[in-house]
């Protein structure tokens, strides 16, 4: 039965794993384009401070997906189930903090296509407009950030389905996982 639940909660991960990978070689595409139009477009202070923005930012979650896939492949499951929950909650805290880091990117989007030469020349209009939608944006990634956080990752149903795209699903059934295997040894006498 033990081997049963470890194949159960590596097969899980294994799909994890594979999605975060997947989103490293996401962001690193991303940041490379981002790289490739700040190297051309680096007279431009605007889109020079928007661009390091958000390769920070996707930087960040590329090294929270990285520290993640580890974790996952670290995670033994036939081990001492105190360490196993131990390496779930970890993996589980670095989870919502990588998903809330890029969120912070989204106020740089709107000065990606700010040039030197309209902000010399835009009249009032442009700058409110900018004005509100730079702090709009700012005040709702605010918002998003506070919200997605461990204890409403199991209130919220909007944080839940995000949390659970992130992989929560999956290190939740290994949690299950463990209880079960723990039971299991209890009963065995193991």
């Amino acid at each position: 039965m033990e081997e049963s639940l470890n194949r159960k909660a590596r097969a899980a991960f294994n799909w994890q794993i594979a999605f975060k990978i997947m989103m490293i070689g996401l962001g690193l595409a991303w940041n490379v384009f981002v790289g490739n139009l700040l190297w051309k477009h680096h007279t431009e202070p605007a889109f020079v401070v928007a661009a390091l923005m958000v390769l920070s930012c996707t930087g960040y979650a590329i090294g929270g997906y990285f520290l993640q896939v580890l974790i996952l492949l670290q995670i033994n499951m036939g081990g001492s189930v105190v360490a196993t929950q131990k390496q779930m909650a970890l993996l589980e805290a670095l989870m919502v903090r990588t998903l809330r880091v890029p969120f912070l990117q989204t106020p740089a989007y709107f000065f990606f296509f700010v040039t030197k030469h309209m902000m010399a020349t835009s009249g009032p209009w442009f700058w409110m407009i900018e004005g509100l939608a730079v702090t709009g944006s700012i005040v709702v990634t605010i918002w998003i950030c506070r919200a997605i956080t461990l204890e409403n990752a199991e209130k919220k149903g909007w944080v839940r389905r995000i949390v659970d795209n992130e992989g929560w699903k999956a290190v939740k059934r290994a949690r299950e996982f463990a209880r079960e295997i723990e039971e299991f040894r209890k009963d065995e006498g193991v």
